[in-house]
């Protein structure tokens, strides 16, 4: 699982430190990635749009959660796996 933000890498690095995130975190300052997976609009737009992008094995998107419960959504996501 990877995590993509618009905050600066050490931004990310200090909060992933405080909180005790596991998971790897990704700066995408130029925003290229949330325009290409439909979380930006321009690549002025101040914050992202908070979405979740399930990528199969064959490197393709498999589905996108565009609106989710943030507790229920990581068990969602692995009954697609599966």
């Amino acid at each position: 699982m990877l995590g993509i933000t618009f905050n600066p890498a050490t931004d990310l690095k200090n909060w992933a430190d405080e909180v005790g995130l596991q998971s790897q975190l990704l700066c995408d300052a130029d925003r290229s990635v949330a325009l290409a997976y439909g979380a930006a609009e321009s690549a002025d737009q101040e914050k992202a749009t908070r979405i979740s992008v399930l990528v199969g094995p064959d490197g393709k998107v498999a589905k996108t959660y565009e609106s989710f419960d943030a507790e229920a959504h990581a068990n969602d996501a692995l009954g697609d796996i599966a």
